[in-house]
């Protein structure tokens, strides 16, 4: 998995749009969109923000990023 997986997973599971999800954020649901797909990384600032709005820890979306690639 990678952080814009993550990021989307994370979001699912607390049930909530890219829309709802970027007008928590304050910013635009492209932004959204960009980073779910890995066109664009979110700030730590706003990573930060991302984790608080969906109930997610910052190990718990980063600690997946590695995973795969520390187990080959």
């Amino acid at each position: 998995m990678n952080l814009g997986e993550n990021i989307k997973i994370a979001r699912k599971r607390a049930g909530v749009t890219q829309k709802e999800l970027a007008e928590r954020l304050q910013v635009y649901q492209k932004d959204i969109s960009r980073w779910e797909n890995n066109v664009l990384v979110p700030s730590a600032i706003t990573l930060a923000k991302i984790c608080k709005e969906l109930d997610a820890s910052a190990d718990e979306i980063l600690e997946l990023c590695g995973k795969e690639e520390n187990e080959e």
